[in-house]
């Protein structure tokens, strides 16, 4: 491809328009080069030679370049060689295939391309053997070839289990309790496996797996072990294992936010942000998790400048809405914050002064749909901001239909905490927002809440931005000590 930027080409113009956001759609970009009728079969034409040009382009990409990890670039400029070592070979050009053959070796040894070095051996076996006869040659690519055959079916195995378990969760959603054998049957037959290769993918799926076990019985301390001793393993390779570096981090911090244990969080969300390139979409993903943390800790200063680093950042305009909306939400708890002096915002801060709570409602039509998940974080929100701002009758009436909310969608294992937290907040009307009232009608549910703590909760976790525990003691410290009588306000009207 000619990257450079030339109005004489359709093809350049074409693509220089779709990473700059100027095409959305097939129709936008035929109706652009080619306007009035006609224009199907040329555009078809114009988007294979496209295509086809970005797919050779590959080919030339400078991988040294780029923000990769050694294993990274390792793996790109293997499997590009190994393209190259196969064409050799259908043209007969021997000696030029074997002198790559081995170079590819040496760093598919290295960086454990498992499949690679199989592969690879197998053709450095065939040619010492039927081609020269150097029987020391042909024995040493002989073992190697049978020692990595078998790795190979050990990793295969593996992904196959990963893959069995995972189908379940892709499939349905509904209780996993009989795949429990299924996981503890299948961490048996790795564990042996473990026991005569340490190979990258063979550790990458048993850790995957042993990580679901713990999941699945909701046991964030075992998480955290799990996630510890996957990070051990990988951080001893003598190369930058990224991939399974970033999924021992994350389910580490995800096991500290639930745990609420921020030191130890903090430390292993800035290992999670040093593997990213800032910007990136996991980059954003994994901020997502250390506001959590903060949040849960308590630490409302430092989620604020989380939040404030994400919102500044310029590649925040090009996350998928559902990612944008997250945000949106979590803006939402942290303005609560200022509100009830829990938070200190800078004074020349524009961003929370914008804040209205009817925009912030328009502002997330996608997770409103979301009943039984980031929704309840959105109606929670919304009625304690009434409460916060005394509007009391609009609160009534907005609780009104949490009753109903609660009955049809929360009355069910993944979303008790929640049902439990609505219900204490229904109550402030029956208390008729008298401080003492209030807490005594809710007394029911708020036992209820402690006997599910949050580390035990089976719920998605991005739900409580802030546990409900907290959120109760600081909703409850905006009451006063007398009654309320049901007359709308002239504010409220």
């Amino acid at each position: 491809m000619d990257l450079k930027k030339r109005k004489d080409s359709n093809i350049n113009e074409f693509y220089f328009g779709l990473a700059e956001g100027k095409f959305e759609t097939d129709e936008d970009a035929a109706s652009y080069f080619y306007p009035g009728s006609n224009q199907g079969s040329n555009y078809r034409k114009l988007k294979a030679g496209l295509k086809s040009r970005m797919l050779n382009t590959l080919f030339f990409l400078d991988v040294k370049k780029s923000n990769y990890t050694d294993r990274q670039s390792a793996y790109y400029e293997c499997y590009k060689d190994w393209a190259t070592i196969n064409i050799l070979l259908a043209k007969n050009a021997y000696q030029s295939c074997k002198e790559l053959a081995k170079k590819v070796l040496r760093y598919a040894d290295k960086y454990e391309f498992t499949e690679l070095t199989r592969d690879v051996s197998r053709i450095l076996r065939l040619h010492y053997g039927a081609q020269l006869g150097d029987v020391k040659q042909y024995h040493h690519y002989r073992e190697m070839y049978e020692t990595f055959d078998q790795i190979c079916r050990w990793e295969d195995i593996a992904e196959r289990h990963y893959t069995d378990i995972m189908i379940e969760y892709v499939n349905s959603k509904s209780s996993k309790d009989h795949l429990v054998v299924v996981v503890e049957q299948a961490l048996i037959e790795l564990e042996e496996y473990r026991q005569q290769s340490n190979s990258y993918r063979l550790n990458l799926y048993y850790f995957l797996i042993k990580l679901i076990k713990q999941n699945m019985v909701n046991d964030f301390q075992a998480v955290y072990h799990a996630g510890e001793e996957m990070s051990l393993f990988f951080e001893q390779k003598d190369y930058t294992a990224a991939t399974p570096l970033q999924i021992a981090y994350y389910y580490q911090l995800l096991s500290c936010t639930q745990l609420g244990q921020y030191k130890e969080g903090k430390k292993i969300a800035l290992k999670c942000l040093s593997l990213q390139t800032e910007g990136s979409f996991n980059w954003f993903k994994y901020q997502e998790l250390y506001f959590l943390l903060a949040m849960h800790s308590g630490e409302y200063q430092e989620a604020y400048h989380i939040y404030e680093e994400v919102d500044n950042n310029p590649r925040m305009k090009f996350l998928p809405e559902n990612v944008k909306e997250i945000w949106t939400i979590f803006w939402a708890y942290l303005y609560y914050l200022g509100n009830i002096g829990k938070l200190e915002v800078e004074e020349e801060n524009t961003t929370f002064s914008k804040f209205r709570l009817g925009r912030f409602i328009n502002e997330t039509p996608i997770y409103s749909k979301d009943k039984r998940g980031m929704n309840i974080a959105i109606l929670i929100i919304q009625t304690l901001f009434l409460i916060e701002q005394n509007k009391y009758s609009t609160a009534i009436d907005k609780l009104e239909s949490l009753e109903k909310y609660c009955a049809r969608y929360l009355h069910q294992e993944e979303t008790l905490r929640s049902y439990y937290f609505l219900k204490m907040l229904l109550s402030f009307p029956k208390g008729a927002f008298h401080r003492v009232a209030v807490e005594r009608k809710a007394q029911n549910f708020i036992s209820k809440l402690k006997d599910i703590p949050l580390e035990n909760a089976n719920q998605t976790y991005k739900i409580e931005i802030l546990p409900y525990e907290k959120l109760w003691t600081y909703s409850i410290e905006r009451l006063d000590l007398k009654s309320y009588s049901p007359r709308r306000t002239a504010e409220e009207s």
